[in-house]
């Protein structure tokens, strides 16, 4: 008995036992599990955070019923920055296209924005699209002050398009400089202006415009005036100043936006902020103004004109959270910092030291143009003629604006923009240009240069998400088309496909030792833009192949090399049968239906191969 109870022990102890490492083999497995599940934690937030960077919640609004939109309400979600991207409407059935407006803007947890969004009517005016604090009709006065964005009409007539300061005319077209097929097999050339066509100036841009400003534009003349209302019945695009002529577009704005005025109890102001009141005593659409609640100002605004065809829409998207460690908007250029002197200088068109060659130079710093009131001086300089503003003060500039003629579509040569803290230590945020004079063609917006954007005088950051703007157009980008082969150019509509990521390549492997390569990925799938064929000379190119990150694929790799005017040139690193290699630069001729919107790679013309790149985030 005594042997079987030691037996029986004997065996309870080692059931006991495996038991007991049973007990532990499983708590071993659960905290590896816990931690393997943490780790995939912590992949899956550092995979999530890669896709965030291309990819951000975006709020679309589309348009309304009924022939004047109607509020639609959105709730800031957390308190932080906010990019909003409007397009206004066409004017009824072949009439003029939208214009588009876009800026970034501080917003609090709880605060309301009302979004109205216009459809395509199929007569009469193209609606503007707007963003307003101040829920209530579409025409009604106590809403209609409240607008801090507006992305103006179209007018009725088929070239009336929704402008940007000013009101755009049926004369909006393809002046100036255009680019012509010479031969089937070199390069596209550039055709100037000539005398006999009456369109001088122009030598560069594809799309140099005759503006002529509304009826009731954006001038000096208007400042301290109030707005007026939106016009029902006309057949001029509506806007932030509605036109009354049918072949005129309105005129756009955006509340911090440089050379635009702002709005203080419904007073147009020199400084373009919107200061909101608390409106009171309301009844019957009167009510009063009582205490002043918020300045809101956006930046890095962009105005194009023209772009949107058929109904308004509208994008709200957030671009970063206000944390502890997070409190300010990183600024991308530091040489808008502690700003006191701006020197703006030209050699042609035969530009004069007066007034007549400047208009005014405007600096914005959170909403207001710390430049009103302040004079220009004037010099010459070598072969160059100088204006020069005194702030009086040193500043940290958010924008800086600089209008010239008041007519726009002039080609300057050599421009540049220098800022100074001091008088006597100059630094250019926008430099003479590399193997070229001719900087932008000027338009209603100005030249202007922001804090929020990369300092164009030096190369690209490592990483960006951009929209690619050739300088022969106003309003068009390069875009990966829908059969995802081919890249051409065509207006702005804030498509996925128009959006594209710029790296610095840095593993050696690719680059082999090589300096200022890039990849260029389309958001779209995150394709690669690629040489279509290497076997020609003028080549297409397409955007329908991942990037190689295992072997360098020549094809698939570009030199992104600044100008120094706030332009690039970009082009493969592909050797051709000459010493240059190949500039990507667009086909903007009207009269080759085939060819039309093309963008190719030739060996010559740097010149007209420039491009302006505007950050997305």
């Amino acid at each position: 008995m005594r042997k079987m109870n030691n037996k029986g022990f004997a065996i309870s102890t080692l059931i006991y036992g495996l038991a007991i490492m049973g007990i532990m083999i499983v708590a071993i497995l659960m905290a590896t599990m816990a931690q393997t599940r943490s780790n995939t934690s912590s992949l899956s937030k550092s995979i999530e955070d890669e896709l965030n960077r291309f990819s951000k919640t975006d709020t679309v609004f589309q348009a309304t019923e009924g022939d004047m939109p109607t509020a639609q309400e959105y709730i800031v979600p957390e308190t932080g920055w906010y990019k909003i991207e409007l397009w206004g409407s066409q004017g009824g059935a072949a009439g003029g296209w939208g214009a588009y407006t876009s800026g970034i803007i501080e917003l609090q947890e709880g605060e309301t924005l009302y979004f109205y969004v216009p459809k395509h009517k199929t007569s009469g005016s193209g609606r503007e699209t707007d963003v307003r604090i101040y829920k209530g009709a579409y025409n009604s006065e106590i809403s209609y002050e409240s607008r801090i964005m507006v992305a103006a009409g179209g007018g009725s007539e088929s070239d009336s398009a929704g402008g940007t300061l000013y009101g755009y005319n049926d004369k909006m077209k393809s002046y100036g400089g255009s680019i012509n097929i010479q031969e089937p097999n070199i390069d596209y050339g550039l055709t100037p202006a000539t005398d006999t066509n009456n369109y001088s100036n122009g030598t560069l841009i594809g799309i140099t415009k005759d503006y002529e400003p509304s009826d009731v534009h954006r001038d000096e003349q208007h400042l301290g005036v109030n707005i007026p209302s939106p016009l029902a019945t006309n057949n001029g695009g509506d806007g932030f100043y509605p036109s009354a002529k049918a072949n005129t577009g309105g005129a756009s704005y955006i509340a911090g936006y440089a050379g635009a005025y702002g709005l203080d109890k419904g007073i147009t102001t020199s400084s373009p902020c919107y200061q909101y009141y608390e409106r009171t005593n309301i009844e019957d659409g009167n009510f009063t103004y009582g205490n002043l609640v918020k300045t809101y100002y956006f930046v890095n605004g962009i105005m194009l004109p023209g772009v949107n065809l058929a109904n308004g829409k509208a994008k709200i998207t957030k671009v970063l959270s206000k944390t502890e460690n997070n409190q300010s908007l990183p600024r991308k250029n530091e040489k808008f910092n502690n700003i006191r002197y701006i020197k703006d200088c030209t050699s042609g068109s035969t530009p004069t030291i007066d007034n007549i060659t400047w208009q005014k130079i405007t600096a914005v710093k959170q909403g207001i143009n710390v430049a009103s009131g302040k004079t220009l001086t004037y010099s010459t300089e070598g072969s160059s003629k100088c204006a020069t503003l005194d702030l009086q003060e040193n500043h940290d500039l958010d924008e800086i604006a600089i209008f010239h003629k008041p007519v726009a579509g002039i080609d300057y040569n050599d421009n540049t923009i220098q800022v100074s803290n001091d008088g006597v230590n100059w630094q250019y945020i926008k430099n003479l240009g590399q193997n070229t004079t001719i900087s932008e063609t000027e338009t209603k917006t100005g030249i202007r240069v922001s804090a929020y954007q990369p300092d164009a005088t030096q190369t690209l950051p490592d990483i960006g998400n951009y929209y690619i703007l050739p300088v022969l157009s106003e309003n068009k980008v390069i875009t990966n088309n829908t059969n995802s082969t081919s890249i051409d150019i065509s207006t702005l509509n804030g498509s996925v496909k128009q959006k594209w990521s710029i790296e610095k390549i840095t593993d050696s492997n690719i680059n082999q030792g090589h300096d200022n390569e890039y990849k260029i990925l389309n958001l779209s799938g995150y394709k690669a833009l690629e040489l279509s064929d290497l076997n020609k000379t003028n080549t297409t190119l397409i955007a329908s192949n991942s990037f190689d990150n295992q072997n360098r694929n020549e094809k698939q790799i570009w030199h992104i090399i600044p100008v120094g005017n706030n332009t690039y040139i970009i082009e493969t690193v592909v050797p051709t049968s000459s010493s240059n290699t190949g500039y990507i630069l667009p086909q903007t001729n009207n009269s080759v239906s085939t060819r039309k919107n093309m963008i190719i790679v030739g060996k010559n013309n740097s010149t007209t191969a420039r491009f302006k790149l505007i950050p997305i985030d």
